[in-house]
């Protein structure tokens, strides 16, 4: 590719910095290697680089808003080609820096809840901080004015025009990123590992491993075993992937709130081996939405009694419930006052110019050159976007000027730098062009008080953006951070694109950790919470009820298009189970001819409307989307191949009537789907806890449907039981061991013992009941009358006796209605067994939980 260097060396019209340029105004070295590695590709190579990354980020399932209601699948912004290089002498002086903002902010934390000497001493105005709704006032005192409370941070940062970095804006809640950037490096140093080696790149592991071992070494444990875990807020949250990224690379398991419970002034994490404490907890919670009992009380369900349990030293949050009160702008124009009174010394690198309008001084200057300012809300609290005066139109101008008149101290006025210029491949041209870039720097804290800066960051370049505010609603450029050390020249490295289709090489463990012990090897066991025990369960019981749904949907639909007259009876016998397992609308009477058949024109619009949104319980498109549902709401423990295949199965349902070929070929891609799932749970998934209760689901779905259907299929006449044989057949997964072991025609007997005594048939009732009795008996179930109706149904299916059978005979009338009176017990004790398992192991109501499972939700731990 042909790089201009004149040009891209150039001054820009505003002033603004080149990362291009060093203190010389010469090419610096570090992009030298870069660019001339990078100016020997064609265009097929740019494809295939972009190929490539793009393959990665969606092996490894990085998606940004990927679970958002809208259906939106953006990438983490966009990963470019080019990383973001800088020397290691110039990272040493942000990395210091970045160090001391970070100590003098946890020690502004530790004041502000606890002797507020900096307000006494008027180094921070009280209405900036009191008057804002960050500021938690349960939390003062609440913290321990000994230790740290800011176990991470993040700060992004920018150039300004002589190349000066300077600060934007202070994360200090949950800062978001440190798991992209570290994804960013896994991708790039594979698709550049030659550059990435001569440039010597400093590793990023050691920051994760420090952040992991501050996790462990926040708070002691009796037994040693200090348990820590990520809180988020959940699969709908649109940096989700990152929460489970980080709790993966961590190794430690991801909650939501309803997942963990305070009894006793003591956190627990609900688990299908009952209550575990917790010490640590790293939250992705905003502050307000962490304990409703004393914070707000907002409709995000949070922790009651979290804030108490943190009072008495109970347990530890990273970071600190009420630290998001610094992320106020408003605090960038007082830190550096507040860096010489703690420490003696000026901060290290100036935060952008700002005006906090609470003062009259400050208030008098915005109001002055309100034309060419940007303004932010002074209270972290709100998440308005920053307003830049000359992008605004006349009656969001007026607006802003009414509020700065009504209510000056929510309002901070910001400069307009000009952010620095950094190259960027516009792919539209395949030309490089200089773009406005921020840069978000990670720190923890470490063992010793100190801080440690992630060598890397994520950096964010505008996309042709008219507008100098960088901001998190612009669709943006995502790099990777390479702090390089060139220590001697050499010939630009070769660059070979690598091949688009191949799987994620894995990355190296990020943390040391210390050999097992044999004792803690065969202790060790999978931690399941109660919330991912219960959507596993009913994972497992929508994806059976879809699909043997699909098989009797399309057994239905194979026999209606062939327009045999022999088959009109069958066709309605089939409906009738469609209708009694509420899978299909009972029919009006006007449908319903003489001789009891249904109007074929009725069934074809019903099949032809099965995939559509339905009312009933058991319709297919409510299954599927329950499923769906399910999967979603456990998405870190599936693999990203289980995802892919649940979160395409509802793009084959429809909203309206569909011609009966498309549903054929529409419920053919379900049932592949449904079958691919079952293939993944027999043979990818770990054994543990989760996995069990998920088969169990599968199972009593199973035993439930056959029994059902065997139930409706002994009730039919000889003559209706006859012509049904062979889609019962179908129905039951049998067919092909049927032929295989008979060849010849459906006979009853043989079918009914095929169905309900083979024990080596999977499907047979016999098979099923005992292998729900054998996968429960772990479970240690309290209510046992379910477990002795189940097992009663075994001992009368053994003692039936089928040598007298003969069709038509009384004998044979004999052993139908033993038959059926065993369905019918199997399915009563089917329905006592899994609402006690609800009760034992789920979060459920004091109500029996109902036929569709996951809408009864309780914030008690039964």
């Amino acid at each position: 590719m042909d790089f201009s260097l004149e040009h891209l060396l150039s001054s820009t019209p505003d002033g603004a910095f080149s990362e291009l340029r060093d203190q010389t105004g010469r090419l610096a070295p570090e992009w030298d290697y870069v660019l001339s590695a990078l100016r020997i590709l064609a265009p097929e190579d740019l494809k295939g680089f972009l190929a490539y990354i793009s393959e990665n980020i969606q092996n490894r399932g990085s998606i940004y808003n990927a679970y958002s209601e809208e259906g939106s699948t953006e990438p983490w912004e966009s990963l470019s080609v080019i990383p973001y290089v800088i020397s290691a002498q110039e990272w040493g002086f942000i990395e210091q820096a970045v160090t001391q903002r970070a100590a003098v902010i946890n020690a502004t934390l530790r004041d502000i809840y606890g002797p507020q000497q900096l307000i006494r001493q008027g180094l921070v105005p009280p209405s900036l901080i009191f008057g804002q709704r960050g500021f938690l006032w349960p939390c003062i005192n609440a913290l321990d004015t000994q230790r740290n409370h800011l176990q991470v941070y993040a700060v992004d940062i920018a150039r300004d025009e002589q190349g000066r970095w300077r600060v934007l804006k202070d994360r200090t809640q949950g800062p978001l990123g440190a798991g992209y950037a570290l994804q960013n490096r896994q991708i790039m140093s594979t698709a550049l590992p030659a550059l990435f080696n001569q440039l010597r790149v400093h590793p990023q592991t050691d920051y994760f491993r420090t952040l992991r071992h501050t996790l462990l070494s926040c708070m002691s444990a009796d037994d040693g075993n200090v348990v820590t875990v990520l809180l988020s807020p959940g699969p709908k949250h649109p940096a989700y992937f990152e929460h489970i990224f980080l709790a993966r690379q961590m190794g430690v398991p991801i909650t939501e709130s309803l997942d963990l419970t305070v009894r006793n002034d003591l956190l627990y994490l609900k688990t299908l081996r009952g209550l575990q404490r917790v010490h640590v907890v790293l939250r992705r919670l905003e502050d307000s939405e962490c304990d409703p009992m004393e914070l707000y009380g907002s409709d995000y369900p949070g922790i009651p009694g979290l804030l108490q349990a943190i009072r008495k030293g109970n347990v530890t949050v990273c970071n600190a419930l009420g630290s998001g009160v610094l992320e106020s702008a408003g605090m960038l124009e007082f830190l550096p006052g507040i860096c010489q009174h703690l420490r003696g010394e000026p901060l290290l690198m100036d935060s952008i110019r700002s005006w906090w309008c609470g003062d009259e001084a400050n208030l008098d200057y915005a109001r002055k050159h309100f034309d060419s300012l940007m303004f932010k809300s002074s209270f972290s609290s709100m998440r308005a976007s920053p307003q830049y005066v000359p992008d605004l139109n006349p009656a969001q101008r007026e607006a802003l000027l009414q509020r700065l008149q009504v209510s000056p101290r929510s309002l901070v006025a910001h400069e307009v730098m000009p952010l620095a210029r950094i190259p960027e491949i516009d792919l539209e041209s395949r030309q490089l062009q200089m773009r406005r870039f921020t840069m978000r720097v990670f720190t923890c804290l470490t063992h010793d008080g100190s801080y440690r800066v992630m060598p890397g960051g994520v950096v964010r370049v505008e996309d042709k953006s008219n507008t100098p505010v960088l901001s998190s609603r612009n669709r943006q450029i995502n790099k990777d951070l390479w702090v390089c050390r060139v220590a001697r020249a050499a010939t630009p490295p070769v660059i070979t694109v690598p091949p688009a289709l191949d799987r994620v090489r894995g990355a190296a463990d990020a943390f040391e950790a210390r050999p097992l012990t044999l004792d803690q090897l065969l202790a060790a066991h999978t931690t399941t919470p109660a919330r991912i025990g219960e959507n596993l369960f009913w994972m497992g019981r929508y994806g059976i009820r879809a699909e043997l749904s699909v098989l009797l949907l399309r057994t239905i639909t194979r026999n209606l298009t062939e327009r045999v007259t022999e088959k009109e009876t069958l066709i309605t016998l089939l409906y009738k189970l469609g209708a009694e397992l509420h899978v299909l609308p009972v029919p009006s009477g006007e449908v319903i001819g003489d001789d009891d058949t249904y109007d074929s024109n009725f069934i074809r619009h019903q099949l032809g409307s099965s995939l559509a949104p339905s009312s009933l319980s058991g319709a297919l498109a409510n299954n599927v989307n329950y499923l769906h549902q399910c999967a979603f709401n456990i998405r870190e423990k599936l693999s990203l191949d289980v995802w892919w295949v649940v979160n395409y199965m509802p793009s084959y349902l429809a909203n309206a009537e569909l011609d009966l070929t498309v549903v054929q070929q529409r419920m053919q891609e379900l049932f592949a789907s449904c079958s691919i799932l079952s293939g993944f749970t027999h043979e990818q998934m770990t054994r543990d806890e989760g996995w069990s209760f998920l088969l169990l689901g599968r199972l009593i779905e199973k035993l439930g449907r056959m029994s059902d259907t065997l139930g409706f299929f002994l009730k039919q006449s000889e003559h209706d039981k006859t012509i049904m044989l062979e889609s019962l057949l179908e129905i039951a997964y049998s067919i092909v061991t049927y032929r295989a072991r008979y060849h010849r025609e459906e006979e009853m007997l043989a079918v009914l013992y095929l169905l309900v005594f083979d024990r080596s048939n999977p499907y047979s009732l016999c098979y099923l009941c005992q292998s729900l009795l054998d996968n429960g008996a772990a479970f240690n179930i309290h209510e046992a009358q379910s477990r002795e109706i189940l097992q009663k149904a075994l001992s009368d299916m053994d003692a039936i006796d089928l040598a007298p059978f003969a069709v038509g005979t009384p004998a044979a009338q004999h052993i139908y209605q033993q038959l059926a009176d065993i369905c019918a017990d199997i399915s009563h004790g089917l329905s006592i067994y899994a609402n006690s398992i609800s009760h034992q192991y789920f979060l459920v109501t004091e109500t029996i939980t109902s036929d569709t499972g996951l809408e009864a939700v309780n914030k008690e731990f039964l």
